[in-house]
């Protein structure tokens, strides 16, 4: 459902109606021995707390009794117009009126009720039934919407608007609808909030909230509950941040996960001694591959190199493929960028193809997939390797990226 094709009402035509609406007075005198003589009368969907409901008609037990979507066909009767006498010798007009085409109620005394329910229907200052318009009900402090038949509409959106299972507008709370199988949050004027944080629960561009998916740009996981949190598994070190993986210390480094200016720790000798290993192995499979390659990098060094992309293209476009100092995988030591022959890194299908299907045989994981930019945070890199051990393997066969697999926060920088 697109609720923002809907007629949009704003809270200044809300307000609007609020002056012409007053305390509603109960009606008390409805009784129905069955759900067949209500519908026979016009009347359907009592709410529990309303004139009319019982326990007894309620077979469902689910705070709704007689309920029009149940009625047999030609079971509801719409209520029937009464002839006005004005001989003072006949009986008082009472009970439902139509004239000149408006529904009125008249109770004994025939006098016009206003400002008042009977049953599911509202009477307004004027006498006149409400059909297909807001209300505003300043005795419950709550908004209702009137359908075109008269009642009030409930369990149902009008437009941004959701009306509860008593009728009363949603506002300022969240609301679980079953028919979308999603929890939304309507905010202090009624409307669903959407593309926005309602606490630690992301709303999505459809006000639908989020679970079980990386939102806000990527750069936030939240769980099967809609909940996200900082993340636990990820500890500062000081100079850098980590979190404990099935064998080893992953070292975490993305856009969200800096190092410090004095973070130095060298190529790790285990990660070149396994980068070695890969890249001779596909020169002997016929691949065009270097002995050079790029490694470690100290944060100054990653400085220049940034700046000089940005000199060249300007930070958006540099931010896409090339980090920040501080930020940078090539600062941990266990990343290394396979480059050929040309002297280019490596772009070839086939040569891109083997680092993905070998490079976990070599603790190595290709760092940055192809559609995963809004969880990495760069561009696909095939030839960026990321050292991770013996878990490589696991990583590669479940399609993740570290982010993803491990359940930290990735995507752009937080500034």
């Amino acid at each position: 459902m697109n609720k923002r094709l809907f007629f949009k009402m704003s809270l200044a035509t809300l307000s609007v109606l609020a002056l012409f609406s007053q305390s509603v007075l109960a009606e008390e005198n409805i009784h129905f021995s069955s759900c067949k003589e209500a519908w026979a009368n016009g009347y359907s969907d009592f709410h529990k707390g309303d004139p009319g409901y019982s326990a007894k008609l309620d077979r469902d037990h689910d705070g709704v009794a007689c309920e029009l979507k149940n009625a047999p066909k030609g079971a509801f009767k719409a209520k029937q117009e009464t002839t006005t006498q004005t001989d003072t010798s006949s009986s008082t007009t009472s009970g439902w009126v139509k004239q000149d085409g408006a529904w009125y109620y008249f109770d004994g005394n025939g006098n016009p009720v206003k400002n008042a329910w009977k049953g599911s229907y509202y009477l307004k200052a004027d006498g006149k039934m409400a059909q297909s318009e807001w209300i505003y009900d300043s005795s419950y402090q709550a908004w209702y919407y009137l359908k075109s038949d008269g009642s009030y509409a409930y369990s149902t959106w009008q437009g941004n608007y959701y009306l509860k299972s008593d009728g009363k507008m949603a506002k300022g709370e969240w609301v679980y609808d079953s028919s979308y199988q999603a929890w939304y949050y309507l905010t202090s004027d009624g409307s669903y909030a959407y593309s926005t944080w309602q606490g630690n629960y992301y709303l999505k561009s459809d006000g639908k909230m989020a679970v079980n998916e990386w939102v806000d740009g990527g750069r936030y996981y939240v769980d099967t509950t809609g909940l996200w949190k900082a993340n636990s598994k990820v500890s500062n070190k000081g100079s850098y941040y980590s979190l404990q993986g099935k064998y080893d210390e992953i070292v975490v480094a993305n856009k969200h996960y800096p190092m410090s200016k004095d973070y130095y720790p060298g190529e790790n000798a285990t990660a070149k001694a396994a980068f070695l290993k890969l890249i001779e192995q596909m020169k002997e499979e016929g691949y065009a591959i270097s002995d050079n390659y790029s490694g470690f990098r100290s944060y100054a060094t990653q400085a220049q190199l940034y700046q000089s992309y940005v000199n060249q293209e300007g930070q958006a476009a540099a931010d896409r493929y090339s980090a920040r100092p501080g930020y940078s995988e090539h600062q941990t030591g266990l990343a290394f960028d396979v480059i050929g022959t040309d002297g280019q890194l490596v772009e070839d299908a086939g040569a891109a193809q083997w680092l993905l299907d070998h490079a976990p045989d070599y603790g190595f994981v290709v760092r940055y997939p192809r559609g995963k930019e809004s969880i990495t945070g760069y561009m696909h890199e095939e030839w960026h390797l990321r050292y991770i051990g013996k878990e490589a393997k696991d990583i590669a066969a479940s399609g993740l990226t570290l982010e993803e697999y491990y359940g930290f926060d990735g995507g752009d920088y937080l500034d």
